[in-house]
């Protein structure tokens, strides 16, 4: 499904190379702006689900059933592309150059990234990191959480997977697909799952999300790093909560930030942190 590296885009502008990876609904290459002269990330909306192509040839065909949800999610992934551009000049969050369309599908540019995400990061180390590492890691995706709410967005697919950690230092918080305003109509967007660190609102398409949403991914991200284990799902602990506590595998961290973890993995979502500024204050004190 990929295509050929060698051939052009937008009139020229940019060059494809090879695919780096395909996910359910696009597949990303390394490319090259001929005109700025740099390398850059193509992402290109393929829903393999509904649409295909025909080898050797560009175009995207979505199926003859697919009844308008191939356009539908080609315009979220515009709109993905859109969020992204907003938060630009953000250290924390990967860059958009460009978007367009073309081959019947659409194409999202992106500052290159050299480096691993955190989930890579965190298998080569042994499953976990220290404490204190694991903090300055993830506080360059907390200031960028906290400059993403002010403006009514949230993120809701926080996790190792979607921490990207160049070779230079840079830590960047990555792919906004699932990214809606939480602002207004807030308790009918749709659903996104990645088990472990979905809040129970998540599994519910009326569940109230905001902030607090990506709370509960951030410190289940932190718990992950710390404890080396991937929390239970949040819609098994409504009935039964069997999170356990930091100290319970043996590993100790200064109390307060430990309750914070905690707190901001509370199943209830009236319980946690209900701004991402609250959460990083307790670790702030700490560094």
């Amino acid at each position: 499904a990929f295509i050929r590296p060698g051939h052009e885009l937008k009139q020229g502008r940019y060059t494809v190379g090879i695919a780096l990876g395909q996910g359910g609904f696009g597949i990303t290459y390394i490319g090259y702006d001929n005109v700025l002269g740099t390398k850059v990330a193509i992402k290109e909306y393929y829903p393999s689900d509904i649409a295909q192509r025909v080898r050797g040839d560009r175009t995207v065909m979505p199926f003859t059933n697919s009844d308008g949800n191939f356009e539908h999610g080609k315009q979220k992934f515009l709109e993905e592309a859109r969020i992204l551009a907003k938060f630009s000049d953000y250290p924390g969050i990967v860059s958009v150059r460009d978007c367009f369309d073309e081959n019947g599908t659409a194409y999202m540019v992106m500052q290159y990234l050299d480096g691993t995400d955190l989930k890579q990061y965190l298998n080569r180390r042994g499953g976990k990191l220290g404490e204190s590492e694991s903090i300055q890691i993830l506080m360059p995706v907390t200031e960028a959480l906290k400059e993403i709410h002010k403006t009514g967005i949230i993120h809701r697919d926080i996790s190792p997977d979607n921490i990207f950690m160049t070779k230079d230092g840079q830590v960047k918080l990555i792919d906004f697909g699932a990214a809606r305003q939480s602002f207004g109509d807030n308790k009918s967007i749709s659903v996104t799952l990645k088990p472990g660190y979905v809040p129970e609102e998540q599994y519910r398409t009326r569940g109230n999300q905001g902030p607090w949403t990506d709370v509960y991914a951030l410190s289940a991200t932190l718990y992950r790093m710390v404890t080396g284990n991937t929390p239970p799902e949040s819609i098994e602990r409504v009935m039964d909560d069997s999170l356990k506590k930091i100290s319970e595998f043996g590993i100790t961290i200064p109390p307060q930030e430990e309750a914070a973890i905690i707190k901001g993995m509370s199943v209830s979502a009236k319980d946690r942190y209900q701004d991402i500024k609250d959460f990083i204050f307790v670790f702030q004190l700490g560094l």
